[in-house]
């Protein structure tokens, strides 16, 4: 009985032209859940619906998709053509022309879309990025592992700039969550996005140097703690900071400058009030008594925040 393939078109994404010197890196994805093989051999599974195949000479090779219970969905012949990275797309229903830097004809659908390309960036500076994914990972980027922030967050620093190999795994099994290519720009912080579909998007980026100055003027912030030798309230330029009734209170991220500390006790006494002058990145040591008011026992740098 012959067997005969539906209709179906092969479209091609291909990166920024680069020479291939260890062969193309290609993915292709297919709209379903599939097996494909190239040139007959099977290539690595991302995910359900995604194949990477590496190390491929440029030149026509063929492309066999099956589905569910082997079904054919695809099969035919795509000119590879001389770049690092290539995307194949199998579509059975219409034609999808993908261009790098166009826009999409309406209708195409989601598993087709490109990752939106990078602002431009002229800077060879190392970049930090974040990966995030959708559930419990490890993250791997150009196959080095970065500082794990949370079970589902992954910081890599002094990431040279260009085309980055990001990868995740996670599950029982260590399965394969996402892997895909993305354009790091240079001297940025940027965060990328592991998605349920294999893909990887840049969905945040910013100039580092402005990234930093937030953090540079916090480190300028000093600390107060208060101690009373019985249950107080401490309020600092009219606002109540920590809990009532305590006797040991540390009052973070205080801004250098003066500012009005006010101290009420629970049982008796007057309040005491009076003006500190907070030091940049210092830590202040304050004792507060009904005898004595406001004394300031000791200053040192600040050097870390407990």
């Amino acid at each position: 009985m012959f067997l005969r393939w539906p209709l179906l078109s092969l479209s091609l994404l291909v990166s920024t032209p680069v020479l291939a010197e260890d062969g193309v890196a290609i993915r292709v994805r297919c709209s379903e859940k599939c097996t494909v093989v190239l040139d007959g051999k099977h290539g690595f599974r991302v995910n359900d619906s995604t194949w990477e195949f590496k190390g491929i000479a440029p030149g026509n090779r063929r492309i066999d998709a099956t589905g569910v219970l082997n079904r054919p969905l695809a099969g035919s012949f795509v000119f590879i053509p001389d770049v690092a990275t290539a995307d194949v797309f199998l579509a059975s229903n219409k034609r999808i022309i993908i261009e790098p830097g166009s826009s999409t004809m309406p209708g195409t659908p989601d598993w087709a879309e490109p990752n939106p390309p990078a602002p431009a960036s002229t800077s060879r500076a190392p970049s930090v990025a974040t990966v995030r994914c959708q559930d419990d990972c490890t993250v791997l980027l150009d196959g080095k592992r970065g500082l794990r922030r949370d079970n589902r967050t992954w910081e890599f620093r002094d990431v040279a700039p260009g085309q980055r190999r990001v990868e995740g795994t996670g599950g029982f099994f260590n399965q394969q969550q996402f892997v895909d290519y993305v354009e790091i720009p240079g001297g940025a912080e940027v965060t990328l996005y592991g998605d349920a579909k294999g893909r990887v998007t840049l969905t945040r980026q910013e100039d580092l140097e402005a990234a930093r100055r937030p953090q540079a003027s916090a480190t300028m912030t000093s600390m107060v703690h208060v101690r009373c030798p019985k249950a107080c309230t401490v309020m600092m330029d009219g606002q109540r900071r920590g809990t009532s009734n305590a006797t040991n209170l540390s009052l973070r991220d205080v801004p250098p400058g003066a500012h009005e500390l006010e101290v009420v006790f629970t049982v008796g006494g007057k309040p005491r009030r009076s003006t500190l002058e907070v030091p940049a990145s210092r830590e202040l040591f304050v004792t507060v008594s009904e005898e004595h008011g406001v004394q300031v026992t000791n200053t040192k740098p600040l050097t870390a925040t407990p």
